[in-house]
C-alpha cells in the first residue's frame, strides 16, 4: 500500500504536485518548471519518467487519492459497525478541513475537460482491484454491511454507495461553510448523517430479505 514502490523521484514529482495544489495552485496552469522547482529536480530528469506535463499531474492526483483512500480502509477496519466506519470518515474529513476544500477542486479537475481530467479518467479506468479509491470504499463497506455480497445485484450496490457518497458530499460542503463563517454543531450533524445511513442501509436489507424469502 501506498507510494513506497515509486521511483524517488517520482514520488518527489508527486508530492511536489500535491504540496502546489494544497497551496491552492490552478493545475491547469501549473508549469513543469514549477513542478521541478518545487520537487527539487531538473526538468530533464522529469521527463525521463513522465511524457508531459499532464501525465505528471494526473498521476499525483490518482495516487494521492489512492494511498489516502487505501489508508482510511486500513482505518475503518478496526471500527465494528457501520455507525462507526460512517463517524470515522466523516471525523477524517473535519481533520482535514484543506483537503476536503481540495476534494471539490479535484471533482472539476476530473469532470472538465482538461487533458488533465483525460489523463485522470484513464488511470481511474485502468486501475486494478487492489486500488482503492472512495468509491471503492464505500462499495466495501456497503457489501460488509449486507452481508451478502452475492446477491446483491450491481444496481443495488451503486444505488447504496450513491446514497451514502451524497451525504459524505453534503458534509464536505458543510464543513467549507464552517471554514468560511457558519458554525452550527458538528456533533450534531456527524450524528444524523451516521444515523440516516444506517437507516437506509438497513432499510434496503430488510426489504432485500423479505423479497428474497418471498422468491424462496
Amino acid at each position: 500500500m501506498g507510494n513506497t514502490h515509486l521511483a524517488p523521484k517520482v514520488k518527489a514529482t508527486y508530492e511536489a504536485v500535491i504540496a502546489l495544489f494544497m497551496e491552492g495552485a490552478d493545475l491547469n496552469n501549473l508549469t513543469v518548471a514549477e513542478i521541478t522547482a518545487k520537487a527539487g529536480i531538473g526538468k530533464g530528469t522529469a521527463y525521463e519518467y513522465f511524457s508531459n506535463k499532464e501525465e505528471m499531474i494526473a498521476g499525483a492526483l490518482f495516487y494521492e487519492l489512492k494511498e489516502s483512500c487505501e489508508s482510511l480502509y486500513e482505518h475503518l477496519k478496526k471500527e465494528k459497525d457501520l455507525y462507526g466506519k460512517m463517524n470515522a470518515i466523516l471525523l477524517s474529513m473535519e481533520k482535514k478541513l484543506t483537503q476536503t476544500s481540495c476534494f471539490f477542486q479535484a471533482v472539476h479537475v476530473m469532470t472538465d475537460n482538461s487533458a488533465i481530467s483525460s489523463k485522470l479518467k484513464e488511470m481511474v479506468d485502468s486501475k486494478t482491484e487492489n486500488d482503492l479509491l472512495l468509491v471503492d470504499v464505500l462499495r466495501k463497506v456497503v457489501e460488509e454491511e449486507m452481508g451478502c455480497e452475492d446477491e446483491l445485484s450491481e444496481e443495488d450496490k451503486a444505488y447504496l454507495v450513491m446514497a451514502v457518497l451524497s451525504r459524505l458530499i453534503c458534509y464536505a460542503m458543510y464543513q467549507l461553510d464552517i471554514s468560511s463563517g457558519i458554525k452550527p454543531e458538528r456533533k450534531a450533524m456527524r450524528e444524523m448523517i451516521c444515523k440516516s445511513s444506517c437507516l437506509e442501509i438497513e432499510s434496503f436489507k430488510t426489504e432485500k430479505r423479505a423479497g428474497w424469502e418471498f422468491v424462496i
